[in-house]
């Protein structure tokens, strides 16, 4: 729950970054189609950007939870609006989870957001930081019972059409594992 909203916050920080980054064409790869060869490679197996500039896909996001069934927290739903996500609009996520055991101060979480096999930003957020700065719905100490939390961010209108996977790992204020998901968003999509 906590973590998806962590996970979309580190997306949307990504997003930021890599709006800002030159384009894969503008690094020196070997001449003009290197770019383009590197956007399909990157894009994987189920999305690729075709010659037409259009993109087929088979999913515009979904997600999964990797972490195990003793952890100290557990996602029930994860919900997004707009669905799927838009670049340039403000994310509402909508999760519901339930806190196993006590998370509080110095609890922590490490997430990565990748492009294909690139990892474009590794960071370490603390939990109960973010969801003070972010104004979240649910607030630190998390005692144990069942949440549902509503998150809003900016997604910026220059995220590049490709295809990204954010893994999310949550540690307790002890350093043991809290949980984990893997989220994965596509902006190939023609209506995203």
């Amino acid at each position: 729950m906590l973590f998806s909203a962590l996970g979309f916050v580190a997306l949307s920080s990504a997003f930021s970054s890599v709006a800002a980054a030159p384009a894969l064409s503008q690094f020196q790869l070997g001449g003009a189609d290197a770019g383009k060869a590197a956007i399909n490679w990157g894009a994987g197996a189920l999305s690729k950007l075709g010659d037409d500039g259009r993109a087929d896909t088979n999913t515009i996001w979904s997600w999964y939870d990797c972490g195990e069934p003793t952890d100290a927290l557990t996602i029930k739903s994860l919900k997004l609006s707009p669905d799927p996500p838009k670049p340039g609009h403000n994310l509402t996520i909508y999760a519901t989870g339930t806190a196993n055991s006590l998370i509080a101060e110095g609890a922590y979480a490490d997430v990565v957001v990748k492009l294909g096999l690139i990892k474009l930003l590794t960071k370490r957020f603390d939990v109960c930081e973010e969801l003070a700065g972010a104004n979240a719905t649910l607030q630190c100490p998390i005692t144990p019972d069942d949440y549902a939390i509503v998150q809003t961010v900016e997604l910026p209108i220059e995220i590049p059409r490709a295809k990204f996977v954010v893994d999310a790992k949550v540690f307790t204020q002890d350093d043991e594992p809290a949980a984990c998901i893997n989220l994965m968003i596509n902006f190939l999509a023609p209506n995203a």
